[in-house]
């Protein structure tokens, strides 16, 4: 009887079962066991496995706050705090070439990765934030269209070390509608081209607040687009009464109605 017995791995040897004619038919399956489970082994041992990732990445531990970002000293930021009042420590002073004050407190938006020590950030993007004028004082206001995306309220908690008798930890709180939308832009011809964008707010006769967006496109082509972030600083009185924000877009007016109930 002639059988062949299959190859199962490289490193497996070649087995026949000339050795199995001379040993009884019990024998045979004791040793068919051992020559499948060596050959399983071989199998096992000899075929190269690949090493797979965990998934610990750059940006497996990715965040993105609104935050107040600190300058130590001229484009040099060493923490920041987010809205909900987390201090956030980076390992150095980070070099944010728009943060040109010292000592001074910048709005932005912090992407980075949280680590036990300290922060990684990977990208610190500005938000303007937006003064209310009265309609009043602006001279010649623009309202041209943007494209809309997003707004929400937010509460920036912050706890500022008093300068006091007593020498408490004080909780300063502040309110922000923010916004995102998209403008166009593109290369003028004439480099003094800027855009600009601002907000008027004035109280209608029920005591709500009406806040419009102005944009001014200031001969800029309108070539592509590019994302703006803006925070509107708020009074609780505002937010009780209730807020109406108005802006301008591609698509005709749009507002969007806010109180301090839906926070």
């Amino acid at each position: 009887m002639k059988r062949n017995v299959r190859r199962i791995c490289v490193r497996s040897s070649l087995v026949t079962l000339f050795f199995l004619h001379y040993v009884t038919k019990a024998s045979k399956l004791v040793v068919l066991c051992y020559l499948v489970t060596l050959s399983l082994c071989c199998f096992v041992t000899s075929c190269s496995t690949e090493s797979y990732d965990t998934g610990d990445g750059d940006y497996s531990y990715l965040r993105a706050d609104f935050c107040e970002i600190h300058t130590a000293g001229t484009k040099q930021v060493d923490y920041a705090i987010s809205d909900d009042g987390e201090r956030i420590s980076f390992g150095k002073a980070l070099n944010v070439k728009w943060a040109e004050g010292t000592d001074t407190l910048y709005r932005a938006l912090l992407y980075y990765n949280r680590l036990p020590d300290a922060a990684k950030a990977l990208s610190l993007q500005p938000v303007y934030v937006l003064r209310p004028k009265a309609p009043a004082s602006v001279e010649n206001p623009h309202y041209d269209p943007v494209a809309f995306e997003s707004a929400w309220v937010s509460t920036c908690q912050r706890t500022d070390l008093t300068i006091a008798l007593d020498s408490v930890s004080r909780e300063a709180v502040t309110h922000y509608l923010n916004i995102a939308f998209l403008v166009k832009t593109g290369q003028p011809d004439d480099e003094t081209a800027r855009q600009s964008i601002g907000i008027t707010s004035e109280q209608n006769s029920d005591g709500t607040w009406q806040l419009t967006l102005l944009h001014d496109q200031g001969s800029v082509p309108q070539y592509y687009s590019t994302r703006v972030y803006a925070s509107i600083p708020l009074a609780d009185s505002q937010l009780q009464r209730g807020i109406i924000f108005n802006i301008n877009t591609y698509d005709g007016q749009k507002s969007r109605a806010f109180s301090l109930s839906q926070k």
